[in-house]
């Protein structure tokens, strides 16, 4: 297992909604797990890193209203996402 030592966390639910609506590539870790949001075909996608299932999105509420990650939202989880890159 990998150990990050540098990371960066969101200031709030916003932050993290306009990084996905601005198409940033987001590398993140929550509980243990590496996780990529990134675009593809004018949709926001999220994966498991690096050989997760690809779950895309109309737009970035959707995804943070529509995908769980341990059965809770991913809206809900901004605060425990540790950013390794953006």
């Amino acid at each position: 297992m990998i150990e990050y030592k540098d990371y960066a966390k969101f200031e709030n639910l916003s932050e993290l909604s306009e990084a996905i609506e601005i198409g940033l590539d987001i590398e993140f870790i929550l509980y243990g797990e590496r996780y990529n949001i990134s675009w593809r075909d004018d949709e926001p996608f999220i994966c498991r890193c690096p050989e997760g299932e690809t779950n895309f999105y109309t737009d970035a509420k959707a995804m943070l209203d529509k995908h769980k990650i341990n059965d809770r939202q991913l809206k809900e989880l901004w605060n425990d996402m540790k950013v390794l890159s953006m």
